[in-house]
C-alpha cells in the first residue's frame, strides 16, 4: 500500500495543502496570532514570580509554560484541519480532485499531515516567542528550564507533537463530514475534551513525571494512528462524491 508511488502521491499532496495553507491569509492569521498570543502571555502571567523552587525539584511557573504550548498547537490545528476540507467543499475542488488518480489515502492523509506539520510549528515558534518574551521582560532565569528538564522536553515536544496529530485526525474527518466551519470547529475541539474523561471519573490520575508524560504522549499517538487508519479507510471516493452532491 505504501509503496514508491504511494509516497510520491502523498508528497504532491502534501505541497499542495502547504502551498494553499501559505496563500490563504485567513490560515496565516488564526497561525500568527495563536503563536504570538500563546508565545507572550505567559512570560506576561509569570512575569512577577521568582523561581523559587526547590533544589531538584521542578519549577513549576517553568513547566507551566509548556500548558500554552499545547493550546497553540490545539488552537492551530483545530482550525487548519477542517479548513483544509471545507474551503475544497465551498471552492467545490474537492470533488474534482476525487476524480483524480490520486489514492484515498494520498488525499486524506495529506490533509492530516498538512495541519500537523502547521500545529508542530505553531508550538516550535510559540515556545521561542515565549523564550525572547521572558528575556526581553526580565526574570530569574527560569523561564526556560522547562526545556532543561526531561519531563519539559517530553511535554514540549512529545506531547505536543502526539495531541497535535489526534487532533490532525478528528478535524480532517469532521471537515468531511460537516459542512459548517464553526460546527466544524466545535466538535474537533469537543474531542479534545474527551481525552480528559479518564481523568475527570478517576480512571487515570495525572503525574507530573517524565515516565507518565512519555506514556501519555505514547498513548495518544496510537489512538490518533488508530483512528487515522480507521479513517482512511472510511475516506471511500465513491461514497463521498454521492454524499457532496446531496
Amino acid at each position: 500500500m505504501w509503496g514508491a508511488e504511494m509516497m510520491t502521491d502523498l508528497a504532491i499532496m502534501l505541497w499542495k495543502e502547504m502551498t494553499e495553507f501559505l496563500g490563504n491569509r485567513r490560515f496565516i492569521r488564526v497561525f500568527a496570532l495563536a503563536v504570538l498570543a500563546m508565545g507572550v502571555l505567559p512570560a506576561l502571567t509569570f512575569a512577577h514570580h521568582s523561581s523559587g523552587a526547590v533544589v531538584g525539584q521542578p519549577p513549576i511557573f517553568a513547566l507551566f509554560r509548556v500548558i500554552y504550548v499545547l493550546f497553540a498547537t490545539v488552537i492551530v490545528v483545530a482550525q487548519t484541519a477542517p479548513d483544509l476540507v471545507l474551503h475544497e467543499r465551498v471552492g467545490h475542488t474537492l470533488e474534482y480532485l476525487l476524480t483524480t488518480r490520486l489514492p484515498d489515502a494520498a488525499i486524506f492523509g495529506a490533509k492530516i499531515l498538512a495541519a500537523f506539520v502547521v500545529g508542530y510549528l505553531a508550538a516550535l515558534l510559540a515556545m521561542a516567542v515565549q523564550l525572547i518574551a521572558a528575556s526581553l521582560i526580565g526574570g530569574s532565569g527560569w523561564h526556560w528550564m522547562f526545556l532543561a528538564l526531561p519531563l519539559g522536553r517530553v511535554a514540549a515536544f512529545g506531547v505536543t507533537a502526539s495531541l497535535g496529530l489526534y487532533v490532525a485526525v478528528i478535524g480532517t474527518f469532521v471537515g468531511v463530514r460537516v459542512g459548517e466551519q464553526r460546527a466544524a470547529y466545535m466538535i474537533t475541539l469537543f474531542s479534545v475534551g474527551l481525552l480528559l474523561i479518564p481523568f475527570l471519573v478517576g480512571w487515570l490520575s495525572i503525574s507530573l513525571t517524565t515516565v507518565w508524560a512519555s506514556r501519555a504522549a505514547m498513548v495518544v499517538s496510537a489512538v490518533a494512528l488508530i483512528l487515522a487508519g480507521l479513517g482512511m479507510r472510511l475516506f471511500r471516493r465513491e461514497m463521498l462524491i454521492l454524499y457532496l452532491q446531496e
